[in-house]
């Protein structure tokens, strides 16, 4: 089963897009393919790097790269949203990892896979 994952929430703002990475990684480990996750409103804040997180946890910025390396998920921004709420240098020195996307890009992953689930 292929699973489109749409991330509305900053790392910082709730504890939702740590859910969306266990998510992923439990989704995986039983033999689903999650073709890409697409971060929108302020889930875009999930691609800066250098923010704080507590001690002993891994850094969400680094848990959604290694998804992306490990597991070869997409990681796409929302490209409205990152214009509203990213700078240009940030947007210009996204990692490999994260690329910007339309929603058009969105709504055909969200055609072609079986579930849609949204944090």
């Amino acid at each position: 089963m292929d699973i489109l994952v749409i991330v509305n929430e900053s790392p910082w703002g709730s504890s939702l897009a740590g859910t969306a990475q266990r998510f992923i990684k439990a989704a995986v480990d039983a033999g689903e393919t999650v073709p890409a996750v697409f971060f929108q409103n302020d889930g875009v804040y999930n691609a800066t790097a250098g923010r704080a997180s507590d001690d002993g946890l891994p850094s969400p910025f680094e848990t959604w790269c290694e998804l992306a390396r490990d597991q070869g998920v997409r990681l796409l921004l929302c490209s409205a949203a990152s214009a509203r709420r990213l700078d240009q240098p940030a947007v210009d020195s996204l990692p490999d990892a994260f690329r910007e996307a339309g929603l058009a890009a969105m709504w055909e992953l969200a055609q072609r896979c079986d579930r849609v689930v949204t944090f």
